[in-house]
């Protein structure tokens, strides 16, 4: 009785793992992608998007302290350390917080238009996959990949952490540079687009590419490596820039 039960806890334990890996190798090459896409979702955006309307105003340009008369013969970290001490300074952090505050308590949603197809792979993800996981002796089996082939963005499906987020599908939008001189009756934040996942052959590592747009020449790449955990879970490794503009 003790053995029997003993393996009823064993096969009650091991159960999941083993329902996960089945149900891994049961998935095609997009279905597993796009499992794994969903999965990262929400910690993708919490690692790159950020409201910029919360980030402080930067100190004044020399110039600015110089006709002000807070210049220290060229010293310009004296100048803005007396700056500092103004009332003009503090009125002006004063401003700038109940503006932060304003920000923060406004229930009012902010949108993103995503590209709704994930179609291409970046040419350089294959030889960053192996030299950023270089420790694992990474595999790729260049064969599995399925160029022509892509997937569809289910918005239904993107979970996030942030309640004001919302998504739109950027084909909803005008095209050109029409998408940010168009007035709104929402507040549209940024556009994103990601590029397919890459994975080694044995689907426990990956990197993708994330682009997130505020503005014709107002923008920012992500290279993000992702990875396996050691519950099977999908989490991100590192992110690193790519361009900016």
């Amino acid at each position: 009785m003790k053995k029997s039960l003993g393996l009823v806890i064993t096969l009650f334990i091991t159960a999941p793992f083993l329902w996960n890996c089945n149900q891994e190798k049961t998935l095609s090459g997009i279905e597993f992608e796009q499992a794994v896409f969903y999965e990262v979702f929400p910690a993708v955006i919490d690692s790159i998007y950020y409201d910029w309307r919360l980030i402080p105003p930067p100190p004044p340009p020399p110039d600015f302290l110089e006709k002000r008369g807070y210049d220290v013969k060229g010293d310009f970290k004296k100048a803005y350390d007396n700056w500092e001490k103004s009332d003009e300074y503090k009125k002006r952090k004063i401003d700038w917080e109940n503006k932060r505050d304003s920000i923060k308590q406004d229930t009012t949603s902010i949108f993103l238009a995503i590209s709704d197809s994930i179609n291409q792979f970046e040419r350089e993800d294959m030889y960053e996959l192996i030299k950023h996981f270089k420790k694992q002796n990474l595999s790729i089996d260049s064969k599995g990949f399925n160029l022509e082939k892509g997937f569809k963005v289910d918005l239904n499906k993107l979970n996030i952490n942030n309640d004001k987020l919302r998504f739109k599908s950027q084909a909803e939008f005008p095209k050109g540079h029409e998408f940010w001189t168009t007035d709104y009756d929402f507040y549209l934040d940024a556009s994103i687009g990601f590029n397919r996942i890459l994975f080694d052959k044995n689907k426990s590592f990956g990197v993708l590419n994330v682009g997130l747009v505020r503005g014709r020449l107002n923008g920012t790449g992500f290279r993000i490596f992702i990875k396996k955990d050691v519950n099977g879970k999908w989490e991100i490794d590192k992110i690193k820039g790519t361009w900016i503009s």
